[in-house]
This record gives C-alpha cells, structure tokens and sequence, in this order.
C-alpha cells in the first residue's frame, strides 16, 4: 500500500510538472505572439511617421526653384510609400485579443493611403489655373482623412495598451499623429492654398514680397450687405448679381485672384465662382458674380463669400465674410 501510495503522488507530481510545463510554453507562445506583433506594427509606424514627416516638411520648405512636376511625382512616391504600409499592417499575425483593435488600425493606415492618392491626382491641378479652387477645396478633403486616421489611431492603440497591460506583456506602441499641428493650416482651404502657392512657377520671383488679399464689401445688386447683420434683399424679374471688392494689399500685382460664394438654406446650396481678377498692387477690382438659381423666398439664407489667398499671404481673416440674407 505504501509504495502504491507513492507511485500515485510521482504520478500526481509527475503530471503536474507536464500540466505546468504545457502551460508555460503556452504563455511563452502567447507573449512571442504579442511581441511579434508590436515588433512588426512598430515598423509599420515609424515608417508612417517618417512618411508625414516627410511630406508636410516638403510643403513647408519648398525649394528655391520649386518645380510642379516633381512635387507630383514626390507625392505619387509618397503613396506608394503608404500602400506598402497598409501592406505590412495587413500582413501582421494579429493575436485574438487585438483583433478589434487591428481593423480600427487598418482602417487608418488604408485612410493615410487614399488622402494621398487623393492628393496626387489632385496637386496639378490645384498648382494650374483652371480648376485650382475646386481641387485645393478637395486637397483640403483628403486631409481631414489624415485627421480621421489620427482618431482612429489612437482609439487602436489605447485599445493596444490596455490588452498588453491585462495580459502582462511588456511592450508599446508608438503614438502616430499624421497630421501635424496646427490642423486649421492644412484643413482650411484659404491657409492651405496660400501653402501651395509657394510652389506655382512665378512664385519665385516674388518669394520676398508682401503679398496678401482683402475682401473690403460685397452687395447684391444695390443692396450692400453687413456681416454678422440680418440683411433683406428685394428680389426683381431678373435673378441677381454679387459684387464683391477685392483689394490687393501685396506689393506685387496679382493676376489670378478667384473669388466665389456659396448660398445656402434653401432645398439645395447655390454656388458659384466668379472669372479671375487682375488686380495692382494695392489695387481694388469687383467681381461680379451670377447667381444662378432664384433663391426662395422669404426663406433665411447663409452667403458666404471668400477670396482664395495667395503665395506668402499669412492673414486670411480678411478673406471670407458671412451674411445673413432673407430675399423678398
């Protein structure tokens, strides 16, 4: 009996260290797993950073000669740089725990990528003539995506944390805002243009000179309209006309300036831009813009007018205006 007893507690001890063995090569796996996991998103990060790095650097510091074409194959390039990205987040062995947490990263890796190709195919454009208005505006769109990634980022990567703190694995991932501070100069469209203007070609001769536009008044046939005021306007048999002043405030004339509006609180928001002004240096010109469909009525409308900035300009409150209008 006593040496049956004892072969029982071997085989019990026996089985225990088996049972303790199997569980710590399980724990082992399961910490290699995590530890590959942040090793191989961490590489995806820091090439995402010095991607943003790279590209937002580039726009604030152009070249004395800048050059249009090879700012758009820079961007192409950059991407590229970015589909590879979304590659090797896809390509990560994602433990089961993180797996909401890797679908929110994969959708702001895919989101940096898009804003991109968004802004590749946008940047001729937006450095030309014809068109230039509705492509910054667009450039501008493909950098809110920048902002959303941002968001999504750091709710994955708080989601991250907290698993790896649970789980007791050391490690972290590094924080990754693509879009750099401060945000307004990138999502506003007048601050963003007067970025890239820096590199249109006769930007450079003119690098050093004062340059900067004001929106002095705006009116509507005969009726001049004040900001911040509620504004009444008769409306005749014929659909109206703005008249907008524009006055150049630079030391260098300028010969592309666009100014447009858009006119909302009906069914539908009426828009329109006006052809472009040549204007002399500390010139005033007025655009006369259609409108385009009779508004209702009686109904409260927004106009927001704004004068797209140019290269070197660093005041843009002066751009835009906002009136209250109702027609009768």
């Amino acid at each position: 009996m006593t040496r049956r007893l004892i072969a029982l507690g071997l085989g019990v001890a026996v089985l225990v260290i088996i049972l303790l063995s199997f569980r710590a090569c399980l724990d082992a796996r399961k910490e290699r797993g995590f530890d590959n996991y942040i090793s191989d998103l961490t590489s995806a990060v820091e090439g995402s950073n010095q991607l943003s790095s790279r590209f937002f650097s580039r726009l604030l510091e152009p070249p004395s000669k800048p050059s249009e074409i090879n700012l758009e194959a820079q961007i192409a390039a950059d991407r590229s740089a970015a589909e590879g990205q979304v590659q090797q987040v896809e390509a990560v062995d994602v433990p089961d725990e993180l797996a909401n947490a890797q679908a929110e990263l994969l959708q702001a890796f895919e989101l940096r990528r898009d804003g991109l190709a968004g802004i590749a195919a946008d940047i001729p454009t937006a450095l030309g003539d014809e068109g230039r208005f509705e492509a910054i505006k667009q450039i501008a769109a493909d950098m809110r995506a920048f902002l959303a990634s941002d968001v999504l980022y750091d709710r994955a990567r708080a989601d991250i944390l907290e698993v790896l703190s649970e789980q007791e694995v050391d490690g972290t991932v590094p924080p990754s805002p693509f879009l750099p501070e401060p945000v307004d100069r990138w999502l506003d469209d007048l601050q963003l243009a007067a970025v890239l203007g820096s590199f249109a070609p006769e930007t450079g001769a003119n690098r050093d000179a004062v340059r900067g536009l004001a929106l002095l008044s705006t009116s509507i046939d005969k009726t001049d309209l004040t900001a911040d005021a509620e504004n009444t306007v008769s409306l005749g048999n014929a659909l109206p006309d703005l008249k907008i002043e524009v006055q150049n405030q630079g030391e260098v004339e300028e010969t592309e300036v666009i100014v447009s509006y858009v006119l909302s609180g009906g069914p539908v928001p009426i828009e329109g831009q006006g052809p472009p002004l040549e204007i002399d240096a500390q010139g005033v010109e007025v655009a006369t813009l259609a409108i385009e469909e009779e508004p209702e009525p009686n109904t409260p409308y927004t106009l927001e007018v704004e004068v797209l900035s140019v290269p070197n300009e660093s005041v843009f409150d002066n751009n835009r205006a906002t009136y209250t209008i109702t027609f009768e």
